[in-house]
């Protein structure tokens, strides 16, 4: 089925939508806070259940970067802060989100194409999310700003692949403490900023009441932005951490003025596992190998990078049908 979309259309009083797998969603020509968008407000939720072999694909019938506003789901898990939303004083509804509920489940997106999105922000964005929401197997293409934005919550999620962001292919930010594995982040030349990006200071407060701390297992990034002379996939800001795990990226960048704490190693309880922590929140962190403890969200691995080496190419999740 293909649906046309016009103009942000916005889920509320509980409700739960539903679109069925392989059907096709296309964004109409607009302009401003008039773009095409689906919210899902606080206490709703959306179920966008595709298959590998019957994806669902959100895309613009205009194919540039920036053509609509994308996915934005608004939960009632925990943020250190909460920035103001994309439609803030413009709209009735309520598109306030956080909270204090970390298991809030706001549905699920499986095996979803968002395409040529991300107008004013993410593609993809997750405001306060619970961690009861299920998410695996989603993409962003050439969105016009973010590939997936985190601003707080908890939620996690595995096999994302970000292609083409003119921002950041995955930002973080407003104290988000959940977990990924198996994560692409790829960037087009001269265009992007970074592949990841960990902040969590706009200025809003000295200290946030938490500090964002994403953990990302099976990272890999292609990334030719410049910075300082140098490559950095990654960057990592004010009052933020990210450990990485079992990544094939290991370049990162913080903020100049901002002491940096590198910890990481092979703890001797986990082979194969291999793991990074780089902290600039101002606070002495004891992450050492001997006290390092993999999370059971996480499968276990015992190599680098989102796809394993020696995979048979009909294998690689990075290359199926359902990926652009």
């Amino acid at each position: 089925t293909e649906y046309l979309i016009s103009k942000p259309v916005f889920v509320t009083n509980g409700a739960t939508l539903t679109i069925q797998r392989g059907a096709l969603l296309k964004a109409l020509p607009a302009s401003g806070q008039g773009k095409a968008a689906i919210v899902i407000t606080k206490g709703c939720k959306i179920v966008a259940n595709g298959t590998e072999d019957a994806p669902i694909v959100m895309t613009a019938l205009i194919k540039e970067p920036g053509s609509w506003d994308g996915v934005i789901v608004l939960g009632k898990a925990p943020v250190s802060y909460e920035y103001e939303t994309l439609y803030c004083g413009t709209v009735a509804t309520d598109i306030s989100y956080g909270g204090s509920e970390g298991n809030d489940d706001s549905g699920s997106l499986q095996f979803v194409r968002v395409e040529y999105a991300g107008a004013a922000g993410g593609a993809v964005t997750f405001d306060g999310v619970g961690r009861g929401t299920t998410i695996d197997h989603c993409q962003s293409y050439c969105s016009g700003g973010d590939g997936f934005m985190f601003n707080g919550g908890t939620v996690n999620a595995r096999y994302l692949i970000s292609t083409g962001a003119s921002q950041n292919g995955l930002c973080f930010n407003e104290g988000y403490t959940g977990k990924l594995q198996y994560v692409m982040a790829t960037a087009p030349i001269r265009k992007s900023v970074w592949s990841v990006v960990s902040c969590n200071g706009t200025g809003k407060l000295e200290v946030p009441s938490f500090y964002t701390h994403p953990v990302i297992a099976n990272l890999s990034t292609a990334h030719d932005n410049k910075s300082h002379g140098r490559r950095y996939p990654i960057a990592v800001s004010a009052y933020s951490r990210l450990t990485l795990v079992n990544s094939s990226t290991r370049e990162a960048v913080a903020d100049d003025d901002i002491p940096v704490q590198l910890i990481g190693g092979q703890p001797g309880a986990l082979p194969g596992i291999d793991y990074i922590l780089i902290n600039a929140t101002r606070e002495v962190s004891s992450l050492t190998p001997d006290r390092f403890v993999l999370d059971t969200f996480f499968e276990r691995t015992d190599y680098e990078g989102a796809v394993a080496p020696d995979v048979m190419k009909d294998r690689d999740w990075t290359k199926a049908g359902w990926v652009r």
